[in-house]
């Protein structure tokens, strides 16, 4: 069962607190210098208590039997709680299901999938000046527009005595060069659309945004971004008819295919009234252009979270193609438009069974043992 990257987290912090509570459990005081093993040996059975072999006092400052218990039993309680609050995030996350789990405002790798991070760029020839090419994703479908926008930000105190007159952009790649744009704008930002003819003028693969800024001063300057050109194996281009199936809503997808494999669909749910983001829906589907079709769900449990009946927009579409076997390259896949229309039903419409996952039920119970102090890692 996939989880998400928090809870991996948390489980991973488990082992290394299991690993913890037997050092608590089992605590190996520290020697004198000078001791020697059969001395460690003795210290381990509580055979020389206050003295050493010889009858001297042990060096001061060593660690002795029972010296530590406090700060143990405090780590240990510490450690408890810890584990407590690791059972809780984990027994919340296993309420949903790994196809439809809830969607909330602060989740930004899930709102903005195949992000491309901006990098901002000092302009050598412009003091205190920086740009910044933005571009909504790194993985762009070479078939579709892509919007494109060059930000300017001066730095304070640096007077400003240099701006930007124009921007231009291409994309470039082993010495391919599309077309240039002329981005609209003045003074801080600058946006325009590279057209999808200019995408299609270079080879899929990695390829350089260039802008180039032509300044105040006569100088001109150039800022990149690295983006990655693919021609969609899969492409989203219709929903049918969502239903009721039980605690699932359904819906129906369509696809065109240009070469099959199993692939990894994701989409972000909306409530379409208020936009208020709802479910973040994954399947994995076996496409081919004999087999274009699959199913998206999202189980009741997440829509009444989210008091959500719908209706909805589907939307930040991510498709995948994953690799059929070593060395084959991971493929990719678009959506037609930038997002669908979904129709709801009322909450009281689906089944009130729980969402179960028998598998997530035994990790929580061990988990909880762990909280309890009853089992050891």
């Amino acid at each position: 069962m996939r989880i998400s990257k928090r809870i991996r987290y948390l489980i991973g912090v488990t082992a290394v607190a299991g690993a913890f509570v037997l050092l608590v459990r089992d605590p190996v005081p520290s020697l004198p210098a000078g001791s020697d093993v059969q001395a460690s040996n003795d210290v381990r059975a509580g055979l020389s208590a206050r003295q050493g072999d010889n009858g001297v006092p042990p060096a001061t400052g060593a660690t002795l039997p029972g010296d530590d218990a406090r700060p143990a039993t405090e780590e240990a309680a510490a450690m408890g709680a810890q584990m407590t609050d690791i059972a809780s995030a984990y027994a919340e996350n296993a309420r949903y299901p790994d196809y439809a789990k809830p969607l909330n405002a602060n989740d930004w790798s899930l709102l903005h999938p195949q992000a491309l991070v901006p990098r901002k760029a000092a302009l050598a020839n412009a003091p205190g000046l920086s740009a910044t090419v933005v571009l909504d994703r790194y993985i762009l479908d070479r078939n579709l527009d892509q919007p494109v926008q060059v930000q300017l930000t001066t730095e304070p105190g640096t007077g400003g005595s240099v701006s930007v007159n124009r921007v231009t952009v291409w994309l470039q790649q082993s010495g391919k060069r599309s077309a240039v744009l002329t981005l609209a704008g003045t003074g801080q930002s600058f946006q325009g659309v590279l057209p999808a003819s200019s995408l299609r003028s270079v080879p899929p693969g990695e390829t350089a945004v260039v802008a180039q800024l032509e300044l105040s001063n006569g100088e001109r300057s150039n800022v990149n971004a690295m983006v990655r050109l693919y021609e969609p194996e899969a492409r989203l281009v219709r929903l049918g008819d969502t239903r009721v199936d039980g605690a699932d809503l359904v819906i129906p997808a369509s696809f065109e295919v240009s070469r099959p494999g199993h692939f990894l669909v994701a989409a972000n749910l909306f409530d379409a009234a208020g936009n208020a983001p709802v479910s973040h829906l994954t399947a994995e589907l076996a496409l081919s252009p004999e087999n274009r079709s699959g199913l998206l769900k999202v189980h009741a449990v997440t829509l009444r979270a989210k008091r959500a009946a719908g209706p909805y927009v589907l939307k930040d579409f991510d498709i995948t193609r994953m690799p059929d076997a070593p060395g084959d390259l991971t493929g990719f896949g678009s959506a037609a438009v930038e997002s669908f229309a979904v129709r709801g039903f009322p909450l009281d419409s689906y089944s009130h069974e729980p969402y179960q996952d028998p598998e997530a039920a035994e990790k929580l119970a061990f988990l909880k043992k762990l909280a309890a102090g009853k089992e050891r890692p």
